[in-house]
């Protein structure tokens, strides 16, 4: 056997996707692709002092969850990492996950938790839900996504995840010659569709500063290619240009939806902002954060890393005053222009850092009886001592990391935060990623 094959048998899935097992000398290995009670050879790629990473090779004895992949660039494209496991399997094994990372924290409260956590709610859509794809191109003009942990590029056609619009426009610009010239001197390619119409819009991240000839090929796709409404340059030299057009009714950068609420709302946002890609799972996640908060008209509501409003219009619905912070400037535009165009004027917005906020907030003895906090991958480890001071009543965490999740809720208990419920959902199908919103109460 290669001495860079081992055989093992998986213990379990953890965060991450990988399969954890132990090999005869005892090391931890974390195998992708790997399931648990798994018989399986693992080619290993990566050794560490005490641990070793690689792949699954050859399985012996399957998990009764294993089906085969149906992306064809499935192992060699870094994005999925579960296509090898039955979606209904998915589910049960990131409950797993976020249940067992919680049950190894050392917080006694967390412990307690493990009882309040709810079933994970399944993606409506296991396939062709992300609004928003971002690919990468290499020096030989290949347009796709990079392999796991590394610079190389797996030339796609399309994109199972991707919405339908999104992949019958790539594959039109592929046989485009003015796409070829703008892929020619590109390092990224960004795909969003804009649910409102389910048009397309394309921004190419150059590598240099675009020019008059550039600009008369982004304006002649969009003429070329049915559905596709609008291109954007973006880049590291040089502010965000477009929209270019051949249509005279894209003359924005704006892409949204609308919620079917008491009273519509319709959210949106500039292309090359943030917004969640699973439409369905966000608008399940808005009412789910709506629902354990229960604004009333007399309520403050902080909203943190709030974006373009995502939460904090949904909120001021209910009367109540939302004061959102966020760091980039975009997603405070939208969000002040989404107030305007849907009449709503108890909704604020402040461009800041978090962090540098919650201090000043905290300095000024501001207190608030809702807090929501969505923030990215890294948590809340820098803001607890703060929360402990602003947030009255109720604080709705929203994770995407269970890892952060774990510790950050460990020091929110030993802060004066009790868990009240936890619930998991699936935004991202086919792959590790779970979010999570847990929502707790000040004590006293």
């Amino acid at each position: 056997m290669n001495c860079n094959n081992q055989v093992v048998t998986i213990r379990k899935l953890v965060n991450g996707g990988y399969g954890l097992a132990h090999t005869n000398d005892g090391t931890t290995l974390f195998a992708r692709f790997g399931l648990p009670g798994e018989r399986v050879s693992v080619h290993t790629t990566e050794h560490r002092k005490k641990t070793v990473f690689g792949h699954v090779i050859e399985v012996y004895e399957s998990h009764p969850g294993r089906i085969s992949p149906p992306c064809p660039y499935y192992g060699r494209c870094g994005g999925c990492n579960l296509q090898h496991l039955s979606y209904e399997y998915q589910g049960t094994l990131k409950q797993q996950i976020v249940t067992e990372l919680l049950a190894a924290s050392d917080g006694e409260d967390l412990r307690r938790a493990l009882s309040r956590i709810e079933p994970i709610r399944a993606s409506p859509m296991e396939m062709n839900y992300r609004q928003r794809i971002r690919l990468a191109v290499d020096s030989h003009c290949s347009v796709g996504f990079r392999n796991f942990r590394s610079r190389d590029v797996v030339a796609i056609e399309s994109c199972l995840l991707a919405v339908e619009p999104i992949n019958s426009c790539f594959k039109k610009l592929a046989r485009r010659r003015s796409f070829q010239d703008l892929v020619r001197i590109s390092e990224q390619l960004e795909l969003c569709c804009n649910p409102l119409d389910e048009t397309v819009s394309a921004l190419f991240y150059l590598i240099r500063s675009p020019r008059p000839a550039d600009r008369r090929n982004a304006r002649a796709l969009t003429g070329e290619v049915e559905n596709l409404d609008r291109v954007f340059f973006g880049g590291s030299r040089f502010a965000m240009e477009g929209p270019y057009t051949s249509r005279d009714s894209a003359s924005h950068r704006l892409i949204g939806f609308s919620l079917d609420k008491d009273r519509p709302l319709t959210l949106r946002w500039e292309v090359g902002g943030f917004s969640q890609v699973n439409l369905q799972q966000n608008r399940y996640l808005i009412d789910l954060v709506t629902r354990l908060a229960t604004p009333d008209p007399q309520d403050l509501i902080l909203d943190l890393y709030c974006g373009m409003g995502n939460f904090s219009l949904p909120l001021a619905l209910h009367g109540a005053e939302v004061h959102g912070i966020e760091s980039q400037g975009s997603a405070v535009r939208s969000g002040r222009r989404n107030c305007m165009e849907n009449n709503i004027t108890t909704c604020h917005f402040e461009q800041s850092d978090v962090e540098s906020a919650c201090r000043r907030l905290a300095a000024e003895g501001r207190r608030f009886d809702i807090v929501v906090c969505d923030p990215p991958r890294r948590g809340l480890a820098e803001l607890i001592p703060y929360l402990a001071r602003i947030a009255a009543g109720k604080l709705i965490y929203i994770s995407c990391d269970p890892a952060t999740l774990s510790r950050d809720l460990s020091a929110l208990t030993s802060s004066g935060f009790e868990i009240r419920s936890i619930h998991p959902l699936d935004m991202f199908p086919q792959t590790h990623h779970i979010e999570t919103v847990v929502a707790m109460n000040k004590r006293g």
